[in-house]
């Protein structure tokens, strides 16, 4: 608690080397999504191991809750999930019961040198679970109004973070598009607050960089912020612009009006 992680979404990407350049530019995270992606789970369990190969957190959002997703994410070596659409209690036992060893829960033991230990050898395997136990973060993001409602029965302990996702909340709200609802705004205080009494990791999806001042004064300790598309898509359209600009003042000097897009230009070499 009291340190600030800085994330961002590789979107659709399958590159590794993306995961190489955030890391390299300063990220501590990098969101893998399986909700809204069509990734199979051996591209997701390769792009697990290239950030930690990277240095890199790989915090990684399963469609829901379930055996195979749960188990297999662990023992691909991903130490964090994100967990979606929680509404009741029963499925947060259900998660810490699938994610955590003996004596927190009853995940299935795999400890036979894989990437769940990072490949090393495990003589006491008791040893081994305890610091998979020690070292896992589960979040949980508060999306739906049965989680706002029951939030003193979902942030237990063993959830270690909790983030609130404002588009989904403002859907079931009845205000879809409007996440400054009152409703939602509302929501998000009690979310900040219930973390701060229970001494548990608040984030933040927060697109607007203008914004990331604020969020951390009221108390965020993770953002996700931008991703693959975004980013690619701020430094095209600064480059169309700069491009735009630079033909109109060289027009005098000979330049053509018309400048072609590359994808449409035919290049010769001489």
């Amino acid at each position: 608690m009291g340190q600030l992680a800085i994330g961002c979404s590789l979107n659709e990407s399958r590159d590794p080397g993306t995961i190489y350049a955030m890391a390299s530019a300063g990220a501590d995270v990098v969101f893998i999504d399986q909700e809204h992606n069509l990734r199979n789970s051996e591209t997701v369990f390769d792009l697990v191991a290239h950030a930690h190969g990277a240095g890199i957190t790989p915090l990684v959002r399963p469609p829901h809750i379930d055996y195979a997703w749960i188990t297999r994410l662990l023992d691909a070596g991903c130490q964090s999930l994100l967990i979606p659409h929680v509404r009741q209690p029963s499925e947060v036992r259900d998660l810490l019961e699938l994610a955590y060893y003996h004596p927190q829960g009853r995940r299935g033991v795999a400890i036979v040198g894989g990437a769940n230990v990072n490949y090393q050898a495990i003589d006491d395997p008791v040893e081994a679970m305890r610091q998979a136990n020690d070292n896992l973060l589960l979040s949980l993001v508060i999306e739906t109004p049965e989680a706002v409602d029951s939030l003193d029965e979902l942030l237990v302990p063993g959830i270690g973070m909790a983030l609130v996702g404002n588009g989904d909340l403002a859907q079931l709200y009845g205000v879809p598009g409007t996440t400054n609802h009152r409703l939602v705004v509302e929501a998000q205080e009690q979310v900040r607050k219930m973390c701060a009494e229970k001494g548990i990791a608040y984030g933040v999806f927060q697109p607007d960089p203008n914004a990331i001042t604020d969020e951390i004064a009221q108390g965020a300790q993770f953002i996700v912020h931008g991703g693959v598309l975004l980013f690619i898509r701020q430094a095209v359209r600064h480059l169309r612009e700069t491009a735009n600009k630079a033909a109109l003042e060289s027009r005098g000097a000979g330049v053509p009006d018309t400048v072609l897009p590359i994808s449409r230009a035919t290049l010769r070499s001489s």
